[in-house]
């Protein structure tokens, strides 16, 4: 199996591991607070940006090797691609309606902040995850590799704790 991928599968759990353990410090008794005072946002920013930068690196170095395809099939590419567009759009859609500080969780350290239930919102709790869990499906049907696939797989399995973290203050 190639070592990038390995490699890759390894940091895409680290790095949601490494936010989501931020998320649960934060919300058992603030001890990030506690342990790094003022600064525990900035260290849960740059702990969580190093991991995100080196995964996204290792993703797109992967996408430079040579991949076993589970498929070979133009319709498929076609359903990939507007899976990823569709993706791509759901989730921009849902950026923008969050705008950059709530898009990027820059305010979970943040008493009070009111919950979004306008437009998309209404119908589909995360739609900014689901809109980059699409987009990540159809770019793996797209180009037909399992090494895609996997990673995509293993990115929305181990963000779905994830989520249900960022949910809880919300509740």
């Amino acid at each position: 199996m190639n070592r990038i991928f390995i490699l890759t599968t390894i940091f895409v759990f680290l790095t949601i591991f490494v936010e989501s353990t931020n998320l649960i410090l934060q919300l058992k008794g603030r001890r990030l607070t506690k342990w790094f005072g003022k600064n525990a946002f900035n260290f849960h920013m740059l702990s969580t940006v190093i991991f995100w930068v080196i995964t996204f690196c290792l993703v797109v170095i992967l996408q430079f090797e040579e991949h076993p395809l589970f498929h070979n099939n133009v319709v498929l590419r076609y359903i990939g691609l507007i899976l990823l567009f569709f993706g791509m759009i759901l989730a921009f859609w849902a950026f923008r309606l969050l705008g950059l500080k709530r898009s990027l969780c820059l305010n979970f350290f943040e008493e009070n902040v009111p919950v979004v239930k306008e437009s998309l919102y209404n119908y589909i709790k995360n739609p900014l995850d689901y809109g980059l869990w699409t987009a990540l499906i159809g770019f793996a049907i797209f180009t037909g590799s399992i090494y895609n696939f996997t990673i995509a797989v293993e990115f929305i399995i181990v963000m779905i704790p994830h989520i249900m973290l960022e949910n809880k203050p919300l509740k």
